[in-house]
């Protein structure tokens, strides 16, 4: 994992194909699966998810429930998905990658945080939390698909 330029950057390998572990992750319904700080989460246009498609989800940050704006920037199936926050004082950018690796998909996993006015402190606190986080997010990622009976 590493930490640089206020960017995080983790990996992990799940034992199913990249058809599957894209379209779990890409689903935001099962964000709460494996982000627990996630209360709900879903495409404003579930249907026709592409590059631009907006979604939302209500997260639990400081102690208090917020929804959380985000739009799709990268949508490239089975191999790479980003989003960016669109609204609040912190944003997060993420970016997935994945990649056939052994007897399953090496996912790399990147997240960013844009401050604006007093969010230039808060994304300090958030860049902190998710160094320590988000290994931990990607071992239950692993847990829940590994679980799973296989699709492929």
């Amino acid at each position: 994992m590493t930490g640089t330029s206020g960017r995080t950057v983790a990996t992990v390998d799940i034992a199913r194909s990249p058809h599957e572990v894209f379209g779990y992750v890409t689903d935001a319904a099962h964000l709460p699966d494996w982000q627990p700080d996630v209360r709900t989460a879903g495409f404003d246009d579930p249907a026709h998810v592409t590059v631009g498609t907006r979604g939302h989800e209500v997260r639990h940050v400081m102690g208090a429930d917020r929804t959380i704006g985000w739009e799709v920037t990268a949508y490239e199936p089975d191999r790479h998905y980003a989003v960016r926050g669109i609204d609040g004082p912190v944003r997060a950018h993420v970016d997935v990658t994945f990649a056939p690796g052994g007897t399953g998909t090496h996912v790399e996993y990147g997240i960013g945080f844009e401050g604006h006015g007093v969010g230039k402190v808060l994304a300090v606190l958030a860049r902190r939390n998710t160094r320590k986080d988000l290994p931990v997010r990607l071992d239950q990622l692993k847990q829940r698909l590994e679980a799973q009976p296989g699709q492929s």
